[in-house]
């Protein structure tokens, strides 16, 4: 099992098994992909409300007893969409109760290269902001304030690794784009050519660059008894 940087930049998602493992061992391998920035702020995050949160340092609980704990889907998204300092890289791991479930990704690697040329080209220079509005993808109560920093971001993104695409996470899209280029490229990424769905079992991982793809995840009946962690990689 190789689980490099170079390769989740290039491939955009990433699935392994890695069977039934701690906390403290996911923060083990994924510290080899990249800097964790939870951990050095653990000191701060240990005696705040937000500790409940976290199964360890650097590894936050989703659904059972964590984060986005209702059982309605959570819709398309990029990770801190509107952050200046964005985290390019998710871990998410399957620890028990995932099997039923399921999380979407679309590659808008793929999108943007079956793009005409001349929408390409009207894309090239747009810079767009980003935020989050109640009700658009989530109304999980964590989020109680629209995250909207203003900062503005490259409709069409290279990768470290040198993967152009489109950074487009539409429902937290707050402006930059006419109405009528935002429902276009809405239509085309949607297209389930560009989207793979992952049918989770426990000790999967899916490791995902957050800036060339979107994610999902959908309705779940037994979200009260599904418990994932994730991990954020700069």
């Amino acid at each position: 099992m190789e689980i490099s940087r170079d390769r989740i930049f290039k491939e955009l998602v990433i699935v392994e098994k890695l069977g039934n493992i701690s906390a403290e061992q996911n923060i083990e391998i994924a510290k080899k992909i990249g800097h964790i920035p939870y951990i050095e702020q653990w000191p701060e995050i240990k005696n705040g409300r937000e500790k409940v949160l976290f199964e360890a340092p650097g590894v936050i609980k989703v659904t059972k007893g964590g984060l986005f704990g209702h059982k309605e889907t959570l819709d398309w998204h990029a990770n801190k969409a509107s952050f200046p300092t964005r985290s390019p890289i998710v871990w998410i791991y399957a620890v028990k109760g995932s099997e039923g479930s399921v999380t979407s990704w679309i590659d808008n690697r793929k999108s943007y290269e079956d793009l005409p040329d001349e929408v390409k080209k009207e894309c090239e220079n747009i810079k767009i902001t980003c935020g989050f509005k109640k009700g658009n993808y989530t109304d999980d109560p964590f989020f109680k304030e629209h995250h909207n920093t203003k900062t503005e971001f490259d409709l069409v993104y290279t990768n470290e690794a040198g993967i152009k695409g489109l950074y487009f996470p539409y429902l937290q899209v707050m402006g930059g784009l006419s109405d009528n280029l935002f429902q276009y490229l809405k239509n085309h990424i949607l297209q389930d050519k560009y989207r793979y769905d992952h049918h989770w079992k426990d000790g999967d991982v899916v490791i995902s660059e957050q800036w060339l793809t979107l994610h999902k995840r959908h309705a779940f009946e037994k979200m009260s008894e599904r418990l994932m962690y994730r991990i954020t990689i700069d």
